[in-house]
């Protein structure tokens, strides 16, 4: 057998933990083999092509093509089609895609950040220990999250949990705006940047938009009243953010209390 030059002490705590951090990154991007199953030969590589010759055109994602999630009629119909999307980049490299849930008769639609590990995981939006103090928040003026409709901001983790791009919100924006509208809330609460952003405009931050009702357009719904607030995971670093955090609650309470119901302009079963 080879000699190889196993470690004859143990690793040092700071090393492992690279170590491990390193594996865990490499199974949120997909990889599970280190070798080819076939051997290839490097040296029969093909000769470079000519730059001026035409390039193939790249694949067109299937949210561009045909019937897509974005044209559902239902929300059964809408949770098939994505679940069966698997063109994207993202819905390659995530475990599940995270579907929205309906709640018949629920007046306020919550939209979540993009995917944390345990929603990749479950599939289900809001989901895991990070998610606990979202249940507080809301139990704290007197919501049940049985009774509201939710959604992910995106429906796939990116890659090693990193910041989804203009690119892919864009993509992802027809898909969440779908949901929205076969739900039919008759408002939003929007939990963090990146739903602020795909409702609101790319630029946006959380301390120009936070704690106001601002009106979006829903196509296929009609305009809808939201209100954006911090993420559950940000409030436990901050007081600061504990507190703004009750504020727009507070704010989501009165207002949710003392408005009609929206009445549906799209004039369509969900």
């Amino acid at each position: 057998m080879p000699d190889f030059p196993f470690p004859t002490a143990p690793l040092p705590a700071a090393r492992l933990q690279a170590l491990l951090a390193a594996l865990t990154l490499q199974r949120d991007w997909g990889v599970d083999c280190t070798l080819d199953e076939t051997p290839i030969d490097r040296f029969a590589a093909a000769a470079p092509q000519d730059s001026r010759a035409p390039r193939p055109t790249p694949p067109i994602p299937a949210a561009s093509q045909g019937a897509t999630p974005a044209d559902a009629t239902t929300l059964a119909e809408f949770c098939a089609r994505l679940a069966a999307l698997r063109d994207h980049p993202l819905a390659r490299t995530a475990t599940h895609a995270v579907m929205p849930v309906h709640v018949e008769g629920s007046r306020l639609m919550v939209i979540g950040e993009t995917p944390q590990a345990d929603e990749d995981r479950s599939g289900i939006v809001l989901s895991g220990a990070d998610h606990a103090m979202f249940d507080r928040m809301i139990g704290a003026i007197g919501l049940d999250r049985a009774a509201l409709s939710l959604a992910p901001a995106i429906p796939w983790r990116p890659p090693g949990g990193r910041e989804v791009s203009p690119a892919e919100m864009q993509f992802c924006r027809p898909l969440l705006h779908r949901a929205i509208a076969l739900c039919r809330p008759d408002r939003l609460l929007l939990l963090g940047l990146t739903p602020a952003r795909m409702m609101l405009g790319d630029a946006v931050t959380l301390a120009q938009i936070r704690g106001k009702w601002r009106e979006v357009e829903i196509p296929g719904l009609g305009s809808r009243p939201a209100l954006v607030t911090r993420h559950p995971m940000q409030l436990p670093a901050s007081s600061r953010a504990r507190q703004e955090a009750w504020r727009d609650l507070l704010l989501l309470a009165e207002t949710l209390d003392s408005h009609p119901p929206a009445g549906d302009e799209s004039g369509q079963d969900g």
